[in-house]
């Protein structure tokens, strides 16, 4: 029983949404006050209400939100840790997008069709400003 319990749980990090990529890959460069405030800002813009003033448990910060009778607390570990993120809000949640565009700089993720639509607008401002 011992091992089952082992199996699902090594199962369980090993897909965890922050040792997925593209959010892997930008945890390896990000500081933990870059992450820390990355996932306070998800966590807002998701309807969460975050605690104001963060906590430490085992030498990883932690931060902790609520919705409505809902709490979630998300475990930001050192570099060195993988998964660089546990806890948090479900797998599926818009969460998880957002926290990959703010680490890379870019706020949340835009689609194709967005980044597009970004494009043609450059190039309009462009066209204008032009003679």
């Amino acid at each position: 029983m011992r091992m089952l319990f082992a199996t699902l749980l090594l199962a369980s990090c090993a897909t965890a949404p922050s040792a997925r990529s593209p959010l892997r890959e930008a945890l390896v460069t990000a500081g933990t006050s870059d992450v820390e405030s990355a996932v306070r800002t998800c966590l807002t813009q998701g309807g969460w209400k975050v605690e104001d003033v963060g906590s430490y448990s085992s030498g990883s910060t932690v931060v902790t939100a609520y919705k409505a009778k809902d709490q979630t607390d998300v475990y930001i570990h050192s570099t060195d840790q993988k998964p660089r993120i546990t806890g948090g809000p479900e797998d599926a949640s818009p969460f998880w997008k957002c926290l990959t565009g703010e680490l890379k700089g870019g706020g949340e993720d835009k689609t194709d069709k967005e980044k597009g639509s970004d494009k043609d607008k450059d190039e309009k401002a462009v066209d204008k400003a032009t003679p």
